[in-house]
């Protein structure tokens, strides 16, 4: 387990990790700071993303929660109503499907009005060796939900968000896209396209005070995301897959509520800006980020081209 850890974690960080929430990034610090604002979070049935809804809504925001299953959904606007948070409505679509941002994004601005913050978190993965993945569209169904989808969605929220010069765009990305581990090739393909189209986003879109982040969550067991993704055939024949997934289970031990009121800090912060376009892991003190890159291009962010998707050469 120490040693899947330290694959995930820059061993010679400064920077504080964290496995919960933590005071930076306290609900209590940023409750009814986004009121007036629309918050649409994809996949927000389960796991981190009805936590995220949730914590949004304590945040003060109208939120439109989207997902596969209606009465996920359903249940986690049911939540929001009880705690007497603002409005909440539940959609259900298939991020994958081409015509459902258009569909989505009319409904929910004919609803509770023109989104501000888009947390793209639908998901799905495929943990597979390339040898025994016999089946190519398994694969290629997981670039078209993380990545197709999610810049579906963008494009759909972008004329309202340039023509009122506001927006957050919150891609949720994943560690997997920044280091080397087998059977995750779909995945950490597709995550990592999203954290430099991230980038590239940053540079077009801050002009129209718009910012965006690719957003690593956190290694949580409390997610559906790996439901079905298991190649059941590789498992069997692979010599070292069995090892390799128990000690990967064994990781996956932050909480759901670190990500969820990191996004919202990330949206309600107005340093937070100082990192748009960036990879930011949610495990690290985004207090301690922002200190250094409020430094500018004084400090190491800027200097050391941290937190950005590169390859280094001689």
């Amino acid at each position: 387990m120490a040693t899947m850890q330290n694959l995930y974690r820059n061993p010679g960080s400064s920077i504080t990790y964290h496995h919960d929430t933590y005071d930076y990034i306290s609900p209590a610090k940023y409750r009814d700071t986004l009121k007036g604002k629309v918050v649409l979070i994809t996949g927000a049935g389960r796991g981190i993303g009805k936590a995220t809804a949730l914590a949004f809504a304590a945040a003060g925001a109208s939120v439109a929660c989207l997902a596969r299953t209606h009465s996920d959904v359903e249940n986690v606007v049911r939540q929001i109503e009880q705690n007497g948070y603002p409005r909440a409505m539940a959609l259900m679509e298939d991020v994958a499907d081409s015509e459902a941002p258009g569909r989505v994004i009319k409904e929910i601005e004919a609803t509770l009005g023109p989104v501000d913050v888009l947390v793209n978190n639908a998901g799905i993965s495929r943990v597979s060796d390339i040898e025994h993945e016999k089946d190519i569209f398994k694969s290629w169904g997981v670039i078209e939900v993380n990545m197709r989808g999610t810049i579906g969605f963008i494009h759909a929220v972008l004329p309202s968000m340039i023509s009122r010069k506001t927006g957050c765009i919150i891609n949720v990305v994943s560690v997997l896209a920044t280091i080397s581990l087998p059977y995750f090739s779909a995945y950490s393909s597709a995550k990592a396209g999203l954290i430099r189209a991230t980038q590239i986003m940053d540079m077009e879109f801050r002009p129209h005070g718009i910012f965006s982040y690719a957003v690593h969550p956190c290694m949580c067991a409390d997610t559906t995301l790996a439901q079905g993704a298991l190649n059941l055939k590789a498992y069997a024949k692979v010599e070292g897959f069995r090892q390799f997934m128990s000690e990967f289970q064994l990781s996956m031990k932050d909480t759901v509520a670190l990500p969820a009121d990191t996004f919202v800090a990330l949206a309600a912060d107005p340093d937070a800006k100082l990192m748009s376009g960036k990879y930011i892991d949610a495990t690290q003190d985004l207090g301690e980020v922002l200190n250094e890159a409020r430094k500018g291009p004084d400090g190491r962010i800027e200097k050391e081209g941290l937190y950005t998707l590169k390859v280094d050469t001689l």
